[in-house]
Order: C-alpha cells, then structure tokens, then sequence
C-alpha cells in the first residue's frame, strides 16, 4: 500500500529532504501584498520544519496497516501503533497552529492550511480506535478538503514567491498530490 500524504502537510505530503528556502535577489521589497521576500521565506522555513517530520511520520503508517491487513498483527497491537502515530501527528498539529506570519497576507494564507491539520488528527484518532474495532464506518471522508485547502496554499505561496522573485523547496510542488490519508486498503 501507497500512503502519500500531501502537506501536511499534510498532508502531505512527500518525503523530499529539507531545501533551504531563500531570496534569489537581494532586494526585500514588499510584494503588491506588502510581504516581503524574507517574511515568506521565514513563513516557508518555520513550516517546513512542520510539514516534513509530519510527511515522514504519516509516510510509516504503511508499516502499521499493511501488517493489520495482512492478518499479521492484531487489531489491539496495530490500534495501539496507530494511536501512538497520532498522538506524534498531534504534536506536530500543535507547532503547525503555533506558527503565526506576521504578516496579514501570510496569516490568511496560512489559517486554511494549518486547519488541514485538525482535519488530519481527527481521521488519524479515528482510525486508531477503529483499527481495534475492525468497524472503519466512522472514518471523517475529509480528503477533498484538505486537497483543496493545501493546493490553494501552495498555488498562493507560488504566486508570492514569483512576485518577490524567492525560490520555494522543491517539495512544496508535491503538495496537495497524492494520498492524503493513510488508507486501510490493502497494498
């Protein structure tokens, strides 16, 4: 099984190593929005720091579904693993709500994305209990929600950044594509 998580992000979200996200000018003059090129860049670092230990971290629940799948752990042990993965993501959750961009226009972006985040925790705690239950029927289907918030963000962060002529990470392409949630099907 494929879990990809954009994003967080999410979702998820990639794997992709930390790039360094700067100022490809040496000019920080405010964009039509009044964001300045180091402002952004500030942004983009305080949550990559977030968002790539969250894609590894959502990355490993193949490690623990697959095995539920294939009848090789049991529901109490995968439940178990599962509900520690969510208590991590939820950890995570918190440093992403604490990232507040000074900036009215970074805020705004942000807010979206960083709501993309309860959406996560609340299907992973799902998840855990249901993994134990055998009973995947109240699994939240938010996956359409969280793709559009974290495409809007990135598209929104691409578009600053050409303005202010900054270079994003590589790996903010990947967001908003792929899996968002971990997926109980079998590989």
């Amino acid at each position: 099984m494929a879990t990809r998580l954009a994003a967080a992000s999410i979702c998820a979200l990639t794997l992709a190593a930390v790039t360094a996200c700067g100022a490809s000018s040496s000019s920080d003059r405010p964009a039509s929005s009044g964001v300045t090129a180091a402002a952004l860049t500030s942004y983009v670092n305080a949550v990559q720091k977030v968002r790539l230990p969250v894609n590894a971290l959502l990355g490993g629940a193949d490690a623990i579904l697959d095995p539920y799948h294939d009848h090789k752990i049991s529901p109490k042990v995968a439940a178990t693993r599962f509900g520690n993965l969510e208590g991590q993501f939820a950890i995570y959750a918190r440093q992403m709500q604490e990232i507040t961009p000074p900036d009215a226009t970074l805020a705004r972006i942000n807010k979206p994305y960083a709501q993309t985040y309860f959406f996560e925790d609340s299907y992973l705690a799902t998840l855990a209990s249901d993994l134990h239950e055998g009973d995947f029927d109240n699994l939240p289907n938010t996956q359409g929600a969280q793709r559009l918030a974290i495409i809007r963000w990135r598209i929104a962060l691409e578009v600053l950044a050409d303005r202010l002529h900054v270079t994003l990470p590589a790996n903010l392409q990947q967001a908003g594509r792929g899996e968002i949630a971990p997926s109980i099907e079998g590989s």
